[in-house]
């Protein structure tokens, strides 16, 4: 996108324009009819280039304070989000669970002295926890005297069945952005590496940069540096041969580009906590004699009614939601969105031993929607993060969305977890909030822009079934974005 990128990772504290549900802001006259004019004569030439002929758009953009729509195409029917879909993920969490939720990792133990009978570890399903957080466990381990575990125990129960969505394509749930979101999350449940060219024919130099697997696994090189002119792609395979992990890796990269940095979902990620964390504890001399995954509530009862009584030693926060849902959003986070989701299906949802907590999260997403005044016709979910190419969302559906969240008690909150661009130049120059998608014949984009003293205009612009190149794309969204700043100077009188 051809404007200038001016905040990259936000914090909470709003920069926004329009808090506090709108509290003492005038509101301007309507839109001046010329200036209507000019936006639809501007959208429709946009739509109607030859290039977008055979592929589906929908566009609705309308100013917070008008009841109506300034301009809709097809803005009632389904498209495919990708993305997107996060905006309501987060825009539920953030209403059910408020900014300073935290996701709590409780450490248990039984037994008294340098030798514990079992330590337990309770996982809900932070995104956020990695390495650093396990080491501190073990440090404060250390400091109690401990030295042996008989049993070390991983409880992931808290979310049912389930880790990765049904629809997801196969290709997805190889990839480090199609990692399963189970209780018991580490490092994303990724494992993250760098390809670096070489010289030319030469296979690419693979760097590891979170800790290899443990255990048997290979590498499998099949990557090469070639001309300066070829193509480039990288892709990255996982799986089992009986009980050894092979990690093929396959692609090429040019001479002399920057490096590529791809990431490789674990396989089973319960099992991969505990491995990690009977390794740092070792780095602290203390030795677990073995482990076992509680996956089912049969498991995890059977465990504890063999044990001593229990007590929690330590416990892991994470980051607070506000974070969270800036990580979700700004990094178009995959794990943290259906992370979150499966939060929402815990914390929120009667508990329904039939469904998943997966279906209650998507349960009470739709519920949480409704309440903020979006129609539940408007879209139909199949996960929180937008990687399913089942979810179904409405330009209106987005629109709705982001009318609630600007009224909403949160809206500073919400705005700060939002990417942030300028629009424009001089003194045209609008502040856009959004959030973009993407995946093979899909493109995104919807938020608002602000430019004092106008009102937001919340927009959305989906792209789906083109065939075109990216750079057409790109500057058909970057014209759209333009006509809608016009139109805010142009109600401003800048125009």
């Amino acid at each position: 996108m051809s404007v200038q990128k001016i905040i990259k990772c936000g914090g909470i504290a709003a920069i926004g324009f329009w808090s506090a549900a709108l509290t003492g802001v005038q509101a301007l006259p309507a839109l001046p009819p010329h200036c209507l004019a000019q936006l639809r004569r501007d959208v429709d030439a946009i739509a109607h280039q030859p290039s977008f002929n055979q592929a589906r758009l929908g566009i609705a953009i309308q100013p917070l304070d008008a009841a109506q729509p300034v301009y809709e195409r097809d803005a009632q029917y389904y498209f495919l989000p990708a993305s997107t879909t996060k905006v309501l993920t987060t825009a539920a969490a953030l209403m059910r669970l408020g900014p300073q939720f935290r996701i709590q990792t409780d450490i248990y133990g039984a037994g008294q002295g340098s030798t514990l009978e079992h330590l337990r570890i309770v996982g809900h399903g932070d995104p956020s926890l990695s390495d650093q957080q396990l080491q501190q466990v073990a440090v404060q381990l250390q400091r109690q005297g401990v030295r042996r575990i008989n049993s070390l125990l991983g409880d992931d129960t808290f979310f049912r069945r389930a880790g990765v969505v049904p629809s997801w394509a196969w290709e997805d749930i190889q990839a480090g952005y199609g990692a399963p979101a189970n209780s018991l999350i580490l490092n994303q449940n990724a494992y993250e590496l760098q390809l670096w060219p070489q010289a030319l024919g030469q296979p690419l130099r693979v760097e590891w940069l979170s800790p290899q697997p443990l255990g048997a696994w290979r590498q499998i090189n099949h990557t090469r540096t070639v001309a300066t002119d070829a193509p480039e792609s990288v892709e990255i395979k996982r799986r089992l041969q009986g009980s050894t992990l092979e990690i093929e890796l396959t692609g090429q990269l040019r001479v002399g580009a920057d490096p590529d940095r791809s990431a490789v979902a674990v396989i089973n990620p319960g099992w991969f906590l505990l491995n990690r964390l009977q390794a740092i504890l070792a780095q602290h001399q203390i030795k677990v004699a073995q482990i076992s995954l509680l996956d089912n509530d049969h498991d995890l009862s059977a465990a504890l009614k063999s044990s001593q009584p229990e007590r929690r030693l330590t416990q892991i926060q994470s980051p607070p939601l506000s974070a969270l849902i800036t990580t979700t959003n700004q990094q178009s986070n995959n794990l943290y969105a259906e992370a979150l989701l499966r939060t929402l299906g815990t914390m929120i949802a009667p508990q329904n031993p039939q469904k998943t907590t997966h279906q209650q999260g998507l349960d009470v997403l739709k519920q949480t929607l409704t309440q903020l005044g979006v129609e539940a016709t408007t879209y139909a979910l199949a996960d929180g993060s937008g990687l399913s190419r089942h979810n179904l969302i409405s330009p209106s559906a987005l629109v709705q969305t982001f009318q609630a969240m600007l009224r909403s008690p949160h809206s500073a909150i919400f705005q700060a977890s939002l990417p942030q661009e300028q629009v424009g130049k001089g003194q045209n120059v609008s502040t856009l909030f959004s959030k973009s998608g993407s995946m093979q014949g899909v493109s995104t984009l919807s938020g608002y822009l602000q430019q004092s003293p106008s009102p937001p205009l919340i927009f959305s612009l989906m792209f789906n079934q083109y065939n075109q190149s990216s750079s057409q794309r790109r500057q058909a969204m970057d014209a759209l974005l333009l006509s809608m700043n016009r139109l805010q100077s142009c109600q401003s009188g800048k125009q």
